[in-house]
């Protein structure tokens, strides 16, 4: 329904008007009755009608002053003039200020007025229509601005636009806020992006949490003045900062350290994760921008040998060994015999030797990928004689091979390197038998080592073995210092123990894995052996 307001001096004009025709049924509705034209603007002030009929000649305001008020103020209302004069000077004033038609009051009958009313109709939905379209337009190009400001920037770092004309007019219409000289190129990278993307498995996640980066970091650069950030790639970003008058090398130095710095403590408070950037000579030409680009990213790279959360300025100037390009076979036999010894101090010195060599040797990426498979090979070669499942050793569904590459820096790699060899260890000890035991007590552990899964009793191994099981329990407790059920409770603790670390598997999953049948006891086990629970253990871990 369309609300229309009839403005009338004279009484009986408006009940005539009125009762023309069924308004509803036409689909308007008479929203209320004016006097004269500043009656009429009040009640247009309160309930905004779509369609105005009014009188020309009235006193206080006329006809066509009210239609100047509509027409300024409300452009959106369409007006119906009426009038008891066939005065064309009437006609012209009224349609001038915007009336959509004018009617003789002595001429005007049902059809004439249904007439005017649907000409009016035209015209607002019309009016909708366009200013929905327009509406949809604004929308489209607020959502769509960002991805263009993104897109320029990119063919911007990478060489793509290099006409300066074109840059300064794409700046000025995508309303980019920065200079096109005196720019200082930062190259951004998030540590450890690989996980973050584990982490947020759905790609809707990860949006959301890099537009969370990047709403954290302009919120920065908006304190600066004319800086701006965009995304480039899977946890790369790119920061132009306008430097505006440079006062001195050391000012520019401090101020771009101050930004960083706040941008740094913001990530880690809000998101909880740090970040490498590789800070550009001073460029003062936006059409070398692809240079001074390059020359930051060049930069970034020696996150790999310095570390994560690190402000770089400087390109690796150490010199490239190529000749150390394998594991030497010394150190694969010291490594080897290490572990067979149990001797993971010994194996981490060794490996310590052997990352040190790659570091100072800034060893290029294949030849440190050789050796890191290499200390895989050995570490599955070992496990693989030694019977051990290999999912003891790697986390759930890794890939060795391909998990490492996941690592941003080099003691992020030597770090996973000794923790696999320190399981690999603590899984040869706990298959060790000490030779000084008597043969019954040999096999009692091998069997243990074999079948602590299922629910074995002390009769199946006295009766596997072929003795009385009075006798095995006492010849194992004289051999070992600890009765059966106790030794094969700790053989189960410590299988949970490995498994709990590894994070892949849910409490009640571990009780039946490591062969209890009952949850309440195996806490109870848990705990005397360990002094904790196994939700303590887990928590211990996280803090960790």
């Amino acid at each position: 329904m369309l609300k229309v307001l009839i403005v009338d001096d004279d009484i009986l004009s408006r009940a005539n008007l009125k009762s023309l025709l069924d308004w509803g049924k036409h689909g308007f509705e008479i929203c209320g009755e004016a006097s004269n034209g500043q009656i009429a603007v009040n009640m247009i002030d309160k309930m905004i009608p779509d369609i105005v009929i009014t009188d020309i000649s009235m006193p206080v305001m006329d006809g066509i002053e009210l239609i100047e008020y509509i027409e300024r103020k409300y452009v959106e209302i369409k007006v119906i003039a009426l009038s008891g004069y066939n005065d064309f000077d009437y006609v012209r004033q009224s349609m001038k200020k915007g009336a959509v038609d004018y009617i003789l009051k002595h001429e005007l009958d049902s059809k004439i007025l249904i007439n005017a009313l649907e000409m009016a109709r035209y015209n607002i939905l019309s009016g909708r229509s366009e200013l929905h379209r327009k509406q949809q337009l604004e929308i489209e190009l607020a959502s769509a601005k960002p991805i263009l400001k993104n897109n320029f920037i990119k063919q911007l770092i990478y060489g793509e636009i290099v006409d300066k004309n074109r840059i300064e007019r794409e700046v000025k219409t995508l309303d980019i806020n920065m200079e096109t000289t005196n720019l200082t190129i930062i190259a951004v990278e998030i540590d450890d992006y690989s996980f973050l993307e584990e982490k947020y498995a759905a790609i809707s996640e990860i949006n959301k949490f890099t537009k969370a980066f990047l709403d954290i970091c302009q919120g920065v650069l908006n304190d600066w003045g004319k800086a701006v950030i965009s995304h480039v790639e899977k946890g790369k970003f790119v920061i132009i900062l306008s430097l505006g008058r440079v006062y001195s090398l050391l000012y520019v130095y401090n101020s771009i350290n101050a930004v960083i710095e706040q941008i740094r403590s913001s990530i880690k408070r809000y998101l909880n994760i740090t970040a490498c950037f590789g800070i550009s000579e001073i460029c003062n030409d936006i059409e070398k921008i692809r240079i001074y680009y390059k020359d930051a990213e060049e930069k970034l790279k020696i996150k790999f040998y310095q570390g994560k959360d690190k402000i770089l300025r400087e390109k690796s100037t150490g010199h490239v060994d190529d000749n150390f390009t394998n594991l030497d076979l010394n150190d694969e036999q010291n490594i080897i015999l290490s572990v067979k010894s149990f001797d993971f101090l010994k194996v981490k010195e060794y490996i310590d030797l052997i990352f040190k060599r790659i570091i100072n040797s800034k060893m290029n990426n294949k030849s440190t990928q050789m050796i890191v498979i290499e200390l895989i090979n050995i570490v599955n070669r070992i496990a693989r004689e030694s019977a051990i499942d290999i999912n003891l050793i790697y986390s759930q569904n890794d890939i060795p091979y391909l998990k490492f590459q996941k690592y941003d820096t080099i003691y992020d790699i030597k770090n996973w390197i000794e923790d696999i060899f320190e399981k690999l260890i603590n899984e040869l000890k706990s298959q060790q038998i000490d030779e000084i035991y008597t043969d019954i007590t040999k096999k009692a552990i091998e069997y243990i080592h074999a079948n602590y899964q299922r629910n074995i009793s002390l009769n199946e191994v006295a009766e596997y073995i072929g003795i009385n099981s009075s006798y095995l329990s006492r010849v194992f407790k004289e051999d070992c210092g600890k009765g059966f059920v106790e030794y094969l409770n700790m053989r189960r603790v410590e299988k949970a123990r490995l498994l709990i670390e590894m994070g892949n598997f849910k409490l009640k999953e571990i009780v039946k894995e490591v062969g209890f049948s009952n949850y309440n006891y195996f806490f109870k086990v848990f705990k005397e052996i360990l002094g904790m629970t196994p939700q303590e253990y887990e928590s211990s871990l996280k803090k960790m």
